[in-house]
């Protein structure tokens, strides 16, 4: 059963004191991310559960494990460049960026058997797919299944616009 909100959010206000003040990067980036992970209540000594109740395939398992590897080689090419310059978007480095595009496609594709797309528009759209399927896992309610909608066809907007323009 997940964690309710309370207990995410005192986990939080802790991890926030805990890490408030950490200033070596390098040498604690691991115990960081171990210690975040923890926060919803995922440990690196459970194994790989999937995603919405779907089974983890090992080519997706195996991507999201190389892929943070891929931009720590990318960011140590870089070392006398300020972290300020590799963390933004705009100013960072091509292979940096290329680096972080391959892992988020890396979990993007883990999240397709859920229903995730192959690519988001946005990080926006990619949250509202997380929040969506957050709620379908911890919802004792059946979650309505989202709605498809289709662009209509050329002729359905040709004779949209004309009855619109006959009235």
């Amino acid at each position: 059963m997940g964690l309710n909100w309370n207990e995410i959010k005192s986990r939080a206000l802790l991890f926030s004191k805990t890490w408030g003040d950490a200033n070596n990067e390098d040498s604690l980036a691991k115990p960081f991310w171990i210690a975040f992970f923890e926060i919803f209540g995922i440990t690196n000594k459970r194994s790989w559960p999937g995603f919405a109740g779907e089974t983890l395939r090992v080519k997706h398992r195996t991507a999201i494990k190389q892929a943070p590897q891929g931009v720590l080689d990318a960011r140590a090419q870089f070392a006398s460049t300020l972290l300020a310059d590799l963390c933004d978007p705009l100013t960072m480095p091509p292979a940096l960026l290329r680096a972080h595009q391959r892992r988020v496609t890396a979990i993007d594709a883990a999240y397709q058997p859920s229903g995730g797309k192959k690519s988001y528009a946005s990080d926006a759209e990619r949250v509202a797919f997380l929040f969506e399927l957050y709620q379908r896992i911890t919802s004792l309610l059946p979650v309505p299944a989202a709605k498809k909608t289709r662009k209509p066809t050329h002729t359905e907007v040709n004779s949209h616009d004309q009855a619109v323009n006959s009235v």
